[in-house]
């Protein structure tokens, strides 16, 4: 007997032991849960699995955390566990930025200068209000390249809860758009447009450096030889994308051939036209008065032939953003905000991979867009509100206006579509038609064209002659998701959008409420620390009435 009890102990030993070696030597996951929140999507496996040099990546979202941040962190170790899981050739450290630190402002400092700026959060919690400074930011290292990348996906007027829940469904795009910036060897070329009195340097400047991690950025002249047109085609094929910011001035019949053979040859571009002339200056002097008329650029018929045209209106919309007014006079003057419905507020195609995620685009003194019929797939990114009114030209623009009470009544049109993408084999402005310049016309080769009604919609403000960052409203202190929505844009018009499904997925995270957590919380607390033990006491007691009864027996 005492030999097969201890064949037995024997065997259930080995057994474990056996089950233990062969579990260390797996790395196999399940995921369980319905939205499949822990696994990797096909692409980015396929593009992980891809990597052969290794990869370090240091997360400073470590140490003492707030609760929400402390969710953050969680979902971003289980997320960097994939990938390691995929291929162990990468590597990661939690690292506590305040560990060892002296001086928690002098590190804010140190650490912001390396674009690491930290995040305030306030905490209110029995009636006791807590701030404190977090880091959700992340550092990729690949041979002597360094990347960083923002774990924290903000959106104005978002929620902490809805903010901490965006950022989670958006981990893994950020980490593999990381991924992608710090392997990148070859950069494709991105001409801007810079005749025709474009948008001033400083002025794109923010938005341009968000592209340069990305791609190779060169300014280009469409009057550099009036000449040799042929030269200024020949260079611009050479590029894989031009665009186009805010011109002002008439394009000749020689530039739109020369925009139009450049997309007969696959290159893509996009437009951002204002076709309404407004003079900022003169709405914002004394007068507080302008008045609006058309910006004759020239275009509208290689625009119609591509099947599309903006119109000479203007789009007024109840949801806008505010605008900034001085009340009163000299000391006892007060900056206001009121709304402006020549401020559009638009909300992006939340199912369209390039909106998808993404806030709500600043516009200003927007256009309506008109699509006609023709071969080419258009897809509408960007409309107005249903709460809209067109307003035609010449019309006279007041500032007082916007001190007025607004009349929801009156914004009766409907949605209007600010921005649009067309995509396939453009028709050629010039068929049948004399050229302006000797050119051997080509195969037709498949090409993408944005298109907005606005041409101020990637200049960012200035402040004391620096630039400032692209969205942000110095005048409200609100910022808007024009940087992320253009160049979201621009990576799928150059055909760098294998990534950007990835902001599609959503993840479904169950959040408490927080007033019933407050009004209930003492309740629910005392519920989960007794309820057990009273459960435990009950099956206590029944088995010990239980066994009593069988030993009478």
């Amino acid at each position: 007997m005492f030999k097969t009890s201890f064949l037995r102990i024997l065997f259930v030993f080995l057994g474990v032991l056996l089950i233990q070696i062969l579990a260390s030597q797996s790395s196999y996951r399940w995921d369980l849960t319905a939205d499949k929140r822990y696994s990797l999507s096909p692409e980015s496996v396929a593009f992980i699995k891809a990597i052969e040099k290794p990869i370090r990546i240091d997360v400073f979202l470590n140490g003492k955390l707030p609760q929400e941040y402390q969710r953050l962190r969680s979902e971003t170790e289980i997320l960097l566990q994939s990938v390691v899981a995929q291929n162990d050739r990468f590597y990661f450290e939690f690292i506590d930025p305040y560990k060892g630190a002296s001086n928690s402002e002098q590190l804010m400092d140190e650490m912001s200068q390396y674009g690491l700026f930290p995040e305030l959060v306030v905490e209110n919690s029995n009636q006791v209000t807590e701030q404190s400074y977090v880091f959700p930011w992340m550092l990729l290292n690949y041979e002597n390249r360094t990347v960083r990348v923002s774990l924290l996906q903000k959106n104005l007027g978002d929620q902490p809860d809805q903010r901490i829940l965006q950022s989670i469904q958006q981990l893994e795009f950020a980490l593999m758009d990381g991924i992608h910036q710090v392997l990148l060897e070859e950069k494709k070329k991105i001409a801007v447009l810079k005749s025709h009195k474009t948008s001033e340097d400083i002025l794109i400047t923010s938005f341009l450096q968000g592209l340069l991690p990305y791609y190779n950025l060169a300014s280009f002249n469409l009057k550099a030889f009036p000449e040799a047109p042929q030269k200024t085609l020949e260079n611009l094929t050479r590029f894989d994308l031009l665009l186009v910011s805010n011109p002002k001035e008439s394009f000749t019949n020689t530039e739109k051939f020369i925009l139009d053979q450049f997309t007969q040859q696959g290159g893509s571009s996009m437009f951002l036209i204002d076709p309404v002339n407004i003079q900022k200056d003169s709405l914002f002097n004394l007068s507080g008065t302008t008045v609006s008329y058309g910006n004759p650029l020239e275009l509208d018929d290689l625009f119609f032939k591509y099947g599309f045209r903006i119109r000479q209106e203007l789009v007024k919309d109840l949801y806008s953003a505010p605008i900034v007014l001085a009340q009163g006079s000299q000391n006892n003057s007060q900056y206001l905000p009121y709304p402006w419905p020549y401020n559009p507020l638009a909300a992006p195609d939340q199912n369209n991979p390039i909106g998808s995620a993404v806030g709500n685009v600043f516009f200003q003194f927007a256009s309506p867009i008109d699509t006609l019929k023709n071969n080419l797939k258009k897809t509408i990114l960007i409309n107005s509100s249903s709460l809209s009114k067109i307003e035609g030209i010449p019309s006279i623009i007041e500032l007082k206006t916007a001190t007025k009470p607004i009349k929801p009544s009156v914004f009766t049109d409907t949605a209007q579509t600010l921005g649009l993408t067309l995509e396939g084999k453009f028709n050629s402005l010039y068929t049948n038609r004399i050229h302006p310049f000797e050119w051997e016309t080509k195969e037709i080769i498949n090409a993408r064209i944005a298109v907005f009604g606005d041409g101020n919609l990637i200049e960012n403000q200035i402040d004391k002659g620096k630039p400032l960052e692209l969205g942000y409203d110095k005048w409200t202190n609100n910022f808007y998701s024009n940087k992320q929505f253009f160049k979201n844009t621009i990576h799928y018009l150059i055909g760098e959008d294998n990534l950007l499904s990835l902001r599609s997925r959503e993840i479904k995270i169950a959040l408490l409420d927080s007033e019933k957590v407050k009004s209930k919380g003492t309740f629910w607390t005392y519920f989960s620390v007794f309820t057990p033990l009273v459960f435990l006491l009950i099956i206590g007691l029944f088995f010990n009435w239980y066994r009593n009864k069988s030993y009478r027996q």
